[in-house]
This record gives C-alpha cells, sequence and structure tokens, in this order.
C-alpha cells in the first residue's frame, strides 16, 4: 500500500484516500507550485481580477481556470441576473466531437468532463477538488444559459422525474398493502391447522 504522511496530524494514510481517518484533514492534494500553466497551449496563466475574484486566463487561446468558490460566485443566478442583460433566446451548443481529457492547472491530474446544469450542452472540465477549466467563450454561453431560465429548466426536469418516481413507488406499496392484507383477510392458521 502506498502511504503518505496527512499534514496536520503526521500519520500514515493511504495516498489515494481524499481525507485523513484520524483527523479529517485533507490528503492527497499535491498541488503543483509555481505559476499556473494553460492545460491546452501549455503557457503562463495571467491572473486578472474581477471584484472579489482571481480569474487565471491563457493570453493565447482565452480559456478560464476559475478556483471551485469563484465559479460558484460566477455562476450564481444573482450574479448572473444582476451583471447580464439578455440579448436573444440562447440556442444549445453542438456537443464537440472529439472528447479530450485535460490535467488540472492545481494538481496536473486528469479533470471530468461535466454537461454544465445537465442540459445546457456546455461541456465544462472540472476538477472536483480545485476549479473548472472553461475553454474560450465558455463562461458567456454558460451565463447566457443561466439568464435564459435554464437552471429553472433543469430543476422542473428534475422535479417531474421525481414525481414519476413517488408514483411508481405509491404503486408498489398499494400492491404490496393489498398483499398485505389479503395475507390477513384469510387466516392461514386455520387453513393449516384446523378449526
Amino acid at each position: 500500500m502506498d502511504l503518505v504522511k496527512c499534514p496536520q496530524c503526521g500519520r500514515d494514510v493511504n495516498r489515494k484516500s481524499a481525507l485523513c481517518p484520524f483527523c479529517g484533514g485533507r490528503t492527497g492534494d499535491d498541488i503543483l507550485v509555481g505559476n499556473p500553466v494553460c492545460p491546452r497551449c501549455k503557457v503562463f496563466l495571467d491572473c486578472k481580477r474581477k471584484d472579489d475574484i482571481e480569474i487565471d486566463s491563457c493570453p493565447a487561446c482565452g480559456g478560464l481556470w476559475v478556483d471551485r468558490g469563484e465559479f460558484d460566485v460566477l455562476t450564481a443566478e444573482s450574479t448572473v441576473y444582476r451583471e447580464e442583460q439578455l440579448k436573444n433566446a440562447y440556442s444549445r451548443p453542438p456537443l464537440p466531437e472529439k472528447i479530450d481529457y485535460i490535467p488540472c492547472v492545481r494538481c496536473g491530474k486528469l479533470m471530468v468532463k461535466k454537461n454544465y446544469g445537465h442540459i445546457s450542452g456546455v461541456i465544462i472540465d472540472e476538477c472536483g477538488r480545485h476549479g473548472v477549466w472553461l475553454d474560450s467563450g465558455e463562461l458567456e454561453k454558460i451565463r447566457h444559459f443561466i439568464l435564459d431560465g435554464g437552471l429553472e429548466k433543469e430543476q422542473f426536469r428534475e422535479l417531474e422525474k421525481n414525481r414519476a418516481e413517488l408514483r411508481d413507488l405509491a404503486e408498489k406499496v398499494d400492491g404490496t398493502a393489498f398483499t398485505h392484507k389479503l395475507i390477513h383477510f384469510w387466516n392461514w392458521k386455520r387453513w393449516f391447522f384446523g378449526p
């Protein structure tokens, strides 16, 4: 087993563990030191500040690195509605023909591809621990999707899915209750053991 020292309590912990089982501290967060590099162009990223948010952008391809909490702020409905104006209806972009996985700017591990909002069609690269890589124009597409009510559409779709599952479950419960009543209606002991 490959062990590393927990940075908080100093005990030996499996390298693949995200949290130390002894103290709960984060482990395996091998953050690359130095200036972050674009995962596509391999050039150093420029750091820009917008309000209290730090965004690293690639001068060559226009891609953006946004840390986890900062991405949540940039895509919050309240932020988007306050800053943007809807010019026309959102149209879902076509899915990419080729899928290539890129490394995280912070830890160097391959990121996960994710369809933002499940239905937007904007495929982002996400490191669960550190943040999100957005190719050029993807942040604008996400904000336009939010402005056009895309998140509400996804929430409505989830609600309908949950309602259908609840209806199916209710039908199964009704069938079980009927069987239960039937068993108790016929006193099986009388049948087997007599009067």
